[in-house]
C-alpha cells in the first residue's frame, strides 16, 4: 500500500526543509502563510503561485516519496526568488540554477531531477 500525499504532507516536507540549510537562511515564510495542494494536473511536477503563495504539486507524474520531497524544493527555490523580488521567479534561469546546484549538493541529489 502506498501513502496518499495530502497537503499536510506537504506542508511537513517544507517545514523540514525549511529547517535546514540552505532553507534556514533564506528567510523563507512560515508554513502558515503558504495553501499546500495536491492534484493530479498532467502539465506539471509541481508549481509556485503568489498572491496568495500556492505550493501546488501534481502526482499525475510522480508518486513516490523522494520525488514528491524534491518537488517541493524546487519549488522553494522558486519562493525564494519571489521573496527576493526576482520579477522572473518561476524561471529556470541561471540564478535559478545555481540555488538549484547548491540544493542539490547539500541533499546529494541529482540536480537534473530537481
Amino acid at each position: 500500500m502506498s501513502l496518499k500525499i495530502e497537503p499536510e504532507h506537504l506542508r511537513a516536507i517544507y517545514t523540514m526543509y525549511r529547517k535546514l540549510p540552505p532553507f534556514n537562511k533564506w528567510d523563507l515564510p512560515e508554513p502558515s502563510r503558504i495553501e499546500f495542494l495536491v492534484d493530479d494536473d498532467e502539465e506539471i511536477a509541481g508549481e509556485l503561485t503568489v498572491e496568495p503563495i500556492t505550493l501546488r504539486v501534481s502526482t499525475a507524474h510522480q508518486s513516490h516519496f523522494a520525488n514528491i520531497c524534491k518537488t517541493v524544493a524546487h519549488e522553494m527555490i522558486h519562493l525564494k526568488l519571489y521573496i527576493q523580488g526576482k520579477t522572473n521567479f518561476d524561471k529556470h534561469d541561471k540564478t535559478f540554477q545555481t540555488l538549484r546546484e547548491k540544493v542539490a549538493q547539500i541533499f546529494d541529489y541529482d540536480p537534473k531531477e530537481l
